[in-house]
């Protein structure tokens, strides 16, 4: 009886030195290895007009983070409207987006996190210099989150985009037709706290090539800073590569950037 105890004892202490272990292996990896991390984004995107005031545009993408603390999936879709307002003040307004997306995270080392989210947003035209044209994106996310154990949270955040294009006018090859150069900066803004990604700075340089069928192929070099990422670490710099694959063959929708319609996080 006294051997069956102590070693009950033993085998209890063991089992406790061990959860402590795996916590702070968790902890470790997730404070330590993702403060600074490499992520690759691949995404698929394509709309349907349905005349040429109105289309749904859909991206389904996957997201992975190294080191392995998280594999995402999503899915987003946005009905995007031209303003046809008359009005001086409103008239600036070039496009309204209403959409909704899913978007699932995958743990390595936690609970997974289920989110769905509603977008509502509008764009709008600054005046500038005449080669280049900025495209100004204003979106409001409500997010509802669950970890599947604590229920359900709910955050607001606002999103600021400013983007353009760089093309030339002369080629000097026939295959440098499609070539162009999308630039994006965008700022976050934590209304209600979400349980990830509150507030962020992203910077988006990119190269894209436009064939003639109607499909793009777009390459981005990302840099996000990043607040909250994860349960244990606070900020984060995230180096990102980006491919987007857009099928625009069905597209007649004019004055709205497909890039102010569709992304994530």
């Amino acid at each position: 009886m006294l051997v069956n105890l102590r070693f009950y004892r033993l085998w209890v202490l063991l089992c406790s030195l061990a959860c402590v272990a795996s916590i702070h292996a968790q902890d470790t990896i997730v404070d330590k290895d993702v403060r600074v991390n490499q992520q690759l984004w691949l995404d698929y995107n394509f709309s349907k007009s349905f005349d040429e005031n109105r289309d749904l545009s859909t991206q389904v993408g996957f997201r992975k983070i190294t080191p392995q603390v998280y594999d995402r999936f999503l899915a987003i879709s946005t009905m995007n409207f031209r303003n046809q307002s008359e009005n001086k003040i409103f008239k600036t307004i070039s496009s309204f987006h209403l959409g909704a997306g899913v978007i699932y995270t995958a743990n390595y080392e936690a609970k997974d996190n289920l989110e769905l989210r509603l977008i509502q947003g509008f764009k709008f035209h600054i005046p500038t210099i005449q080669l280049i044209t900025l495209h100004n994106y204003i979106r409001l996310e409500e997010r509802l989150q669950t970890s599947f154990s604590n229920g359900w949270s709910a955050g607001y955040r606002l999103r600021y985009r400013l983007s353009t294009e760089i093309k030339w006018g002369k080629h000097l090859f026939d295959f440098t037709e499609g070539l162009y150069f999308p630039i994006e900066s965008e700022l976050f803004f934590n209304l209600k706290k979400s349980d990830r990604f509150n507030d962020l700075l992203r910077l988006s340089p990119g190269i894209g090539y436009k064939f003639k069928s109607g499909w793009k192929v777009e390459t981005y070099l990302i840099f996000n800073r990043t607040k909250n990422i994860t349960e244990t670490n606070n900020k984060s710099s995230d180096f990102i590569l980006r491919i987007r694959v857009r099928d625009e063959r069905n597209r007649q929708v004019k004055d709205i950037p497909v890039q102010d319609e569709l992304d994530s996080d």
